[in-house]
């Protein structure tokens, strides 16, 4: 059995109105190859599509001009040198880069060992849930080091981006390839022997804005502000018998309650000022 992970890549160039939609396709059923590849590269502006791609991630892929039929190979993987990635080493990796995170378990699956792999597995989760529930306790909201939010919308710097999410925090604009390197080592230690540039071996945090406190008068719905559930409700709503008045006549009648004609008004307890809230059936 073979597992293929599928899925869309969007490669943009705003200043070109150029985009590249990607498709990391997956074998069917009955059909179909394994590591294939599809995708289009448009004019966003206009709509037009330019060229087709073709292939296979892991072999030849192609580009077709859509204008006139011409085809040409793009890159062929089979024919390139395979290049290893370079990581530092164990030693002087910090605790939170994740070779050396997950380590242990990364080490058990290779044993084949599924309940050594499973137990570190569950160490390192119920790790960051002890700090996630310690962060929400103390009033603190994480923010990540190394990425933040797209700058995006209508007249952002970054507008045209707002597909990605998050971008790296940093500014890789230097005019040569000498400076835009030193930029990039900047951000944090990649080759051997570098020191890093800043501690990042607890999760960083931002105290969080300070939140509106409740009252009578509050917002009693909850859009999220607050990392802290809503407390459960502890009365049920209760049924009162209504009070019958004469109907109100004249412009002061807007300020008395209307006359319900059938069935109970509702009324519902806040749970924590005691208030009542009565809905009535307006219907005549």
């Amino acid at each position: 059995m073979k597992y293929e992970l599928g899925d869309h890549s969007f490669v943009r160039c705003p200043e070109h109105h150029l985009l590249a939609d990607i498709e990391f396709k997956t074998k069917g059923y009955f059909g179909g190859t394994y590591n294939a590849i599809g995708g289009v590269i448009k004019n966003e502006k206009s709509g037009e599509t330019l060229y087709e791609i073709s292939g296979m991630w892991s072999g030849e892929m192609t580009l077709k001009n859509v204008m006139t039929g011409h085809k040409e190979v793009l890159f062929n993987a089979a024919n390139t040198k395979h290049t290893p990635p370079i990581v530092r080493p164990l030693e002087e990796q910090q605790d939170r880069e994740s070779q050396k995170l997950w380590y242990k378990t990364v080490l058990a699956i290779n044993e084949r060992n599924h309940d050594a792999a499973t137990d570190e597995k569950t160490k390192v989760e119920d790790m960051q849930r002890e700090e996630a529930a310690k962060r929400v306790e103390e009033g603190i909201e994480w923010h990540p080091r190394l990425f933040r939010m797209v700058r995006g919308g209508p007249g952002g710097s970054e507008e045209g981006e707002e597909d990605l999410d998050w971008i790296l925090n940093a500014e890789i604009d230097g005019p040569t390839p000498e400076i835009k390197s030193k930029q990039i080592l900047a951000v944090a230690p990649i080759l051997q022997g570098q020191p890093p540039s800043q501690d990042s071996n607890l999760p960083p945090t931002q105290d969080r804005p300070p939140q509106p406190s409740s009252s009578a008068h509050g917002n009693l719905i909850d859009f999220g502000q607050s990392d802290v559930a809503a407390p459960k409700p502890t009365q049920q709503p209760t049924v009162q018998q209504p009070l019958r008045q004469q109907p109100p006549s004249g412009a002061q009648g807007l300020q008395h309650s209307l006359e319900p004609v059938i069935g109970h008004p509702i009324v519902r307890h806040d749970t924590e000022t005691d208030e009542v809230d009565e809905f009535v059936d307006a219907r005549s």
